[in-house]
């Protein structure tokens, strides 16, 4: 059974601490975290993720209703859509719509860490700065 991390919860947030990132293997041996069920998500998924030196995505994929994002946040490796491959490193980020095809690797000596975000394609009708409303009051720092 996966490790769960810790959480804490208020009335309209809830909140985890997943610690470094080189040891998400803690959790499940794929050191892959989905954050649905452990932050309550509604509209969407999200995972953090440690791929090993070598390792990859061992299947191509693609999905139904959701577009993705990666964003990769430290290590190296090549990621391939529709064939075409693309060199990855701290700091890209790639958008991938469902029928996108889709698979990635780690081909380099060091570990790579990445966040992929799921949402239903077309589900955004607004957004920060159309949603977003100011809220008058102390900060309690």
């Amino acid at each position: 059974m996966d490790k769960k991390p810790p959480v804490i919860e208020g009335p309209h947030f809830t909140a985890t601490h997943l610690g470094e990132l080189a040891n998400l293997d803690q959790y499940n041996k794929r050191a892959k975290v989905f954050l649905k069920n452990i932050l309550n998500l509604t509209g969407m998924e999200i995972s953090v993720n440690k791929v090993p030196a070598g390792g990859e995505a061992p299947f191509l994929h693609k999905h139904k209703n959701n577009e993705e994002v990666y964003f990769f946040v430290k290590g190296k490796g090549q990621f391939q859509v529709d064939g075409q491959i693309i060199d990855i490193q701290e700091g890209s980020v790639i958008r991938i719509a469902p029928e996108g095809v889709r698979a990635f690797r780690n081909n380099s000596t060091e570990d790579l860490y990445y966040i992929c975000i799921q949402a239903a394609k077309d589900s955004l009708t607004t957004w920060t700065m159309t949603d977003g409303e100011i809220v008058e009051g102390p900060i309690n720092w």
